[in-house]
């Protein structure tokens, strides 16, 4: 194939080096013009927090070296707190709050800002470091002052351990408890889910540290058909104790029950025996706990039998007036003291439930005795001890109405307002710090 000569390329002319049309540069971004770079910041020092906790054996020293801070540093800080503690020591597990810092120069020995230690809560002791490197040692008393709080809860299972489920103390549990057994029968009023009430006076440091977890004021408890109140309040020139709102004293000549327990297994008359097979009378009333509840004396008396008793196992019978005397059987343990001769106060704990004896499994035996025969124990009527009369009466009803509005408003427990806490302020440092890093819990080696 012979392919044809192609038209020859036109001459080039004037007109080719005219100016071009302007570029369209829609969508493209132009790069900056540089700029000279300024000079690089030194490195900052980084101030963060750190709790240490005192194991046995060590010493505020000690644990300082464990974190590589200066010797000659932390000599000036133990011997410093040693003079704020004099001849306190601190126990073991006892938590130093630290405000470190790291320096660049020296990265593997930080600095100690402050040491702050608060073996009670209305006392802390402080060191702190000064710009020229020396420290200063300060003791800090916080004012302790009364608030009421309330806890809430419903019954599940024994009524002092639901309480302290919900945050009572278990002190004021047992007194609310022994208030109540007065007028509730626990075996036929005490039932699971019923809601109760107990307003606390705790003792407060003024950053908001609780130092006494509250004593009872009044308590509450939402039976099936009533509620059952009971108030703390000492009359002019008498002893204190618990009334109900009306002003009646809660306190009678006996228990209606000697525990806090809600089952029944055996009424008192005629029974089949459970281990011998034959009707008997049962003298008594049967009660079923766990092992190891509490068993109270259901009045003020004498301990007049306390020991092995044949089939009734452990047992303890006490007389509280020449015609009036009650027993306790198939306890595991007797209380404290007790024993032949000693008196006893109503609501002391004189054994713990258990199943001595001929017992088919853990349960308190109960008697009571009036002239030498046994009666039924829950058909006794018992006399009250007194009201609130005379100038107390007025008194007394403005305080119950201030306790019964609490019930429903006075903050909860653990939920109460709290002032911010303050750590201690670390003296001023040359080197300005970075934002500080989360604290962190640790445990001296």
């Amino acid at each position: 194939m012979i392919l044809a000569d192609s038209q020859p390329a036109p001459p080039v002319t004037a007109a080719d080096y005219t100016k071009a049309a302007p570029l369209d540069l829609r969508g493209f971004q132009m790069k900056p013009a540089e700029t000279p770079t300024a000079d690089a910041e030194p490195p900052a020092s980084d101030i963060y927090e750190l709790t240490l906790r005192l194991e046995k054996g060590d010493t505020v020293e000690k644990m300082l070296a464990d974190i590589d801070v200066a010797e000659a540093e932390r000599k000036q800080i133990a011997e410093k707190l040693r003079s704020l503690l004099k001849k306190r020591k601190l126990a073991v597990g006892e938590t130093i709050d630290l405000t470190m810092q790291t320096i660049p120069e020296q990265p593997d020995a930080p600095r100690v800002l402050a040491l702050s230690v608060r073996p009670q809560p209305e006392r802390e002791y402080i060191v702190s470091r000064n710009e020229d490197g020396t420290y200063d040692a300060e003791e800090k008393v916080y004012k302790v002052s009364p608030r009421i709080v309330r806890v809430e809860g419903e019954r599940d299972g024994s009524l002092q351990q639901s309480g302290i489920k919900a945050g009572a103390p278990s002190a004021a549990m047992v007194e609310f408890i022994r208030a109540l057994s007065y007028d509730v029968d626990f075996q036929r009023e005490l039932k699971q889910g019923q809601k109760f009430t107990v307003l606390l006076e705790q003792l407060v440091t003024s950053d908001g540290k609780v130092t006494h977890p509250g004593r009872l004021l009044a308590g509450e408890l939402r039976l099936m058909k009533r509620t059952a109140v009971v108030i703390r309040y000492r009359p002019q020139g008498g002893a204190e104790g618990f009334f109900n709102p009306q002003g009646e004293s809660v306190v009678r000549s006996f228990l209606r029950t000697p525990m806090d327990a809600s089952r029944i297994t055996s009424r008192f008359g005629m029974r089949e025996h459970p281990i011998l097979g034959f009707s008997a009378l049962h003298a008594g009333v049967d009660f079923a706990a766990p092992s190891g509840t509490p068993i109270l004396a259901a009045g003020t008396g004498k301990v007049v039998a306390a020991g092995p008793n044949g089939g009734y196992g452990l047992y303890v019978k006490l007389q509280h007036t020449q015609d009036v005397a009650t027993a306790y059987a198939h306890l595991s343990r007797f209380g404290p003291g007790i024993k032949p001769g000693v008196s006893v106060r109503q609501g002391q704990v004189i054994g713990f439930v258990g199943s001595t004896g001929m017992s088919t499994g853990p349960h308190l035996h109960y008697e009571f005795l009036k002239g030498g025969k046994h009666v039924n124990p829950l058909t006794q009527k018992f006399a009250m001890r007194g009201t609130v009369g005379g100038k107390d009466a007025a008194r007394f009803q403005a305080l119950a109405k201030q306790y019964l509005a609490q019930f429903r408003n006075a903050p909860v427990a653990g939920e109460a307002e709290k002032p911010a806490e303050s750590k201690p302020a670390p003296k001023k440092s040359a080197q300005a710090p970075k934002e500080p890093a989360p604290s962190q819990i640790a445990k001296s080696n």
